[in-house]
């Protein structure tokens, strides 16, 4: 069995959930874990208060058990960055914790990262990062993965049911590894909603995470980005919902995420800006290779994804330390 510990992860901002989701799924697992993010998303921004569910952000009425939490951790798990204050206050606090550092984001692409964990000035044992495109970014870290507490779900599609399709993007910000918009992806769902191919289902601003979860349970077909060769969190969505997951991941990114699975490769459907128009109508066009793809889906998440299975992945890593 392995050995539980007091587990505190820290965050400057929400991270989309992300460190929430460990803690979460640690805490499912048996450690006494919690999750602190420094701040939310801006106030006026459109994420603010969307993913702070599962955190909690210090306030006079959550200073104390804070506190304590960090006195008494066996590791402090660290995402992405820290003001220097809480460097300071860490180490002043707990001298006998473990200190990992996990990297969640490409390199000098918005929002603005740079790797931090040589300079925040803490004693880390062990680098983490998560196993999707960033490790062929991050290559000294430890693959670990991003996790989904969406209970599996599939609706195949029914014969003479239009093929449902939903593309949810936090942000359409450019770059190499965070880009998540081409032109020819518009242009196609545009046509076959116009040809009566599809109904398409794309958010003209941030939801809440369980509303677009909502929402993707009652689609055929989740599209992640088709720009850059890797894939984000909203493809694990994908297969949760029981979706055919369309993005453009090629033979790393899978190979890097197999690791999770037993070295079962995910069963994403392959497109970009060429091909996008013509994979969609082939989609729309067979409703039974469409309810197939998406009970293979269903069955990938449910064999290797879940929370508790995915929080030991953590736990191995834990164990070098």
């Amino acid at each position: 069995m392995c050995k539980k510990y007091k587990i505190v992860h820290i965050s400057q901002t929400p991270l989309v959930a992300a460190p929430a989701k460990v803690a979460l799924a640690q805490r499912m697992s048996g450690h006494e874990t919690v999750a602190i993010a420094i701040k939310d998303y801006p106030i006026n921004g459109p994420l603010a208060g969307k993913f702070i569910e599962d955190f909690l952000i210090e306030d006079e009425f959550t200073k104390g058990i804070i506190d304590e939490a960090i006195s008494k951790a066996d590791i402090i798990h660290i995402h992405n960055d820290l003001p220097q204050e809480w460097t300071t206050r860490l180490l002043h606090a707990n001298q006998t914790a473990k200190y990992v550092y996990q990297v969640h984001s490409p390199l000098r692409e918005g929002p603005l990262y740079l790797p931090r964990d040589s300079s925040l000035g803490l004693p880390f044992s062990l680098k983490l990062v998560v196993g999707q495109f960033q490790p062929r970014i991050h290559q000294d870290h430890v693959f670990v993965p991003n996790i989904i507490h969406d209970t599996p779900s599939v609706r195949p599609r029914r014969k003479g049911e239009k093929l449902k399709v939903i593309f949810s993007p936090t942000h359409l910000r450019p770059g190499r590894w965070n880009n998540k918009y081409v032109e020819q992806l518009d242009t196609a769902l545009q046509s076959l909603v116009k040809l009566g191919k599809i109904e398409a289902i794309i958010p003209d601003k941030p939801v809440s995470p369980k509303a677009l979860m909502a929402v993707r349970r009652s689609c055929h077909v989740s599209i992640d980005e088709i720009a850059t060769g890797g894939f984000h969190q909203v493809s694990i969505e994908g297969l949760a919902a029981g979706n055919v997951t369309i993005n453009k991941a090629d033979y790393f990114s899978k190979t890097v995420f197999s690791t999770f699975s037993n070295g079962e490769k995910p069963p994403f459907v392959y497109a970009d800006g060429e091909s996008i128009a013509s994979t969609l109508e082939d989609f729309a066009n067979d409703w039974e290779k469409t309810a197939e793809q998406q009970l293979v889906s269903y069955n990938y998440f449910k064999k290797h994804l879940t929370p508790i299975k995915m929080s030991s992945i953590f736990d191995k890593a834990y164990e070098t330390l």
